[in-house]
């Protein structure tokens, strides 16, 4: 098979038909890098860095495009601006702690970047709801210069290009950061009809966000993101029955809206943990694409969930990053990578990217092979010894 651009590899994997190789992604929810590692790669490659950030969930990082170009992954991702008040910190030494518009605290602890303050945490009532200070999706900071960027991407380069999610998360993530994991369990057991009226305030605003970013970027992406962690690595975060019985209608009811303005879209899934008692509802509420398949979790067996999902579901991810891609060398990497790309990639319907965001622990050596192999090993025809 000729050489496909970038663009046309990726429609024919998430339509679930062979391109001429598995397409390979960095950029997106539970596929970035580091800080140091990022600077490891600047150091190797030479690329010039840009002067931007560019806001990924609640946090951010540099801009990626430069290393991209040098790395040769198939897909470009757009974000939604910050508003003036957050702060673009570099995750170090010199990392400022702020309040954002949500009331939620940003800080590092122990090194790593945590969102807390539960601003939310003694909602008691409708009238608590209706008085906090939601935020304005729609403020114009927020989309400052993205339509252009979005238009030179998709005209003047042949990559894909993927809508990164513009939220922190989506309504369970949000439920988490602004009542506190505790009280959010609590309220779906004790008082589920206040806890289903904050979820459905709480929606609207969220579902602008997506109404704001696709305004701008709709016409341009294949693919949007949105995100909910709803397992641990021993399996669901909470009873499946409560997703089906409450939370489905909201995520059924975003990728609707999503779909109603930029049609052509694939809907990606950041979900960690051992979900799959969770896959089948997810496929109903209209998710197109799974990531990062945690594939040493209970459950979550690359081959299985090709056999029961794979007419659904695109799965991205999937490369073990907590031993094979920190630990092993570069025969363990190959053996890791033609492995996922057998399980998954048959028919189509897989991006090849990690297990999750690749950590300071995994050696340069090991990222540049997961690259250099993946280009490699995911050539269709796929072998199937």
């Amino acid at each position: 098979m000729e050489q496909l651009t970038p663009r046309k590899r990726v429609e024919l994997t998430i339509h679930h038909q062979e391109p001429d190789r598995v397409p390979i992604s960095l950029g997106g929810s539970a596929n970035h890098l580091t800080e140091n590692l990022y600077k490891s790669l600047k150091d190797h490659f030479g690329f010039k860095e840009t002067d931007r950030r560019t806001l990924v969930g609640f946090y951010s990082t540099p801009d990626y495009n430069p290393l991209l170009d040098c790395l040769g992954t198939d897909m470009r991702f757009l974000h939604l601006r910050p508003v003036d008040s957050f702060v673009m910190n570099e995750i170090g030494p010199s990392f400022q702690p702020f309040i954002d518009e949500w009331g939620l605290k940003h800080e590092l602890l122990s090194g790593y970047y945590n969102l807390g303050g539960a601003p939310l945490a003694n909602l008691g009532s409708m009238a608590d709801i209706e008085k906090y200070p939601w935020p304005d999706p729609y403020k114009k900071e927020r989309i400052v210069g993205l339509r252009e960027e979005a238009a030179q991407l998709y005209n003047f380069t042949e990559y894909s290009l993927v809508g990164h999610r513009p939220v922190y998360g989506n309504a369970w993530e949000m439920s988490r950061f602004l009542l506190g994991m505790e009280k959010t369990l609590l309220m779906t057991v004790k008082d589920k009809v206040l806890f289903e009226a904050f979820f459905d305030k709480m929606s609207d605003v969220l579902d602008g966000f997506y109404d704001a970013f696709l305004n701008e970027v709709g016409p341009f992406i294949q693919i949007v993101e949105m995100a909910e962690d709803l397992g641990t690595n021993n399996g669901p975060m909470f009873n499946p029955k409560f997703y089906k019985e409450v939370m489905w209608r909201y995520h059924r009811r975003t990728i609707e809206k999503i779909k109603n303005k930029a049609p052509h879209v694939k809907i990606m899934l950041h979900c960690d943990g051992a979900i799959r008692r969770f896959i089948p509802h997810l496929i109903d509420a209209g998710f197109d694409i799974l990531n990062p398949i945690e594939s040493d979790l209970i459950g979550m067996d690359p081959a299985g969930l090709k056999r029961d999902f794979g007419n659904d579901l695109v799965f991205m991810g999937g490369v073990d990053v907590k031993k094979v891609l920190t630990k092993g060398n570069r025969r363990d990497i190959q053996r890791e990578i033609r492995r996922r790309v057998r399980e998954m990639g048959q028919g189509g319907g897989y991006i090849l990217a990690p297990s999750h965001n690749f950590g300071n622990d995994v050696p340069l050596e090991n990222l540049l092979a997961f690259f250099e192999e993946g280009k490699r090993l995911g050539i269709y025809p796929i072998d199937r010894e």
